[in-house]
């Protein structure tokens, strides 16, 4: 059974600032869905620049079953910069292939996604990607966040919520002040 996937996301900027080092690409082509979270080293402008170059790659590139190729052209975009973590999934209608470099987090409820980031940033340097493959099931649901929110996030305080409300309360609760600050929150549902 083919499933799809209802998305919803907040990013905001350091409180205080204008500019946003941190974004998100939701993409569709074909059968493939691309989520990605991004957070450029650092916050302002400098930032908020790499992270646009991140979002412009990441809106060029074709999307197929697998992260690394998306991962090499984000480490060349990226190259000249500042820097980021990412998070990079893309879901096929069955299964979620996903990977990330820095300190980006994927968390679920269901279906459990062991994803461990590869440490380092992209653009400048990092070790060989870990990617992994999971097929997903309805009622799934996925978390993607910076580190501007704490890591001690709780999905379960939002499981019967929808995705938007999710992301708002876990803004709210759980984001920090003293940095860029995005969420994304996915469910995977009949389609």
């Amino acid at each position: 059974m083919a499933v799809r996937l209802s998305i919803a996301h907040r990013t905001r900027p350091k409180v205080g600032e204008v500019e946003n080092g941190d974004g998100v690409v939701v993409r569709v082509d074909g059968p493939h869905t691309l989520l990605a979270v991004v957070d450029s080293l650092g916050h302002g402008p400098a930032a908020a620049q790499a992270t646009a170059e991140a979002v412009r790659c990441l809106g060029q590139a074709p999307l197929v079953p697998s992260v690394e190729p998306l991962m090499e052209a984000l480490h060349a975009a990226l190259r000249h910069g500042r820097g980021a973590a990412i998070m990079l999934a893309v879901f096929d209608g069955h299964t979620l292939h996903c990977g990330g470099v820095g300190n980006v987090e994927l968390r679920t409820v269901g279906t459990r996604v062991p994803v461990l980031p590869t440490p380092g940033i992209l653009g400048q340097s990092f070790r060989t990607l870990r990617t992994v493959s999971t097929v997903l099931s309805p009622g799934d649901r996925l978390a993607v966040f910076t580190d501007g929110l704490s890591f001690r996030l709780d999905l379960e305080l939002v499981r019967t919520q929808s995705p938007d409300a999710a992301c708002a309360f876990l803004m709210e609760r759980f984001g920090r002040v003293t940095d860029d600050a995005t969420v994304l929150v996915a469910d995977v549902e009949p389609s």
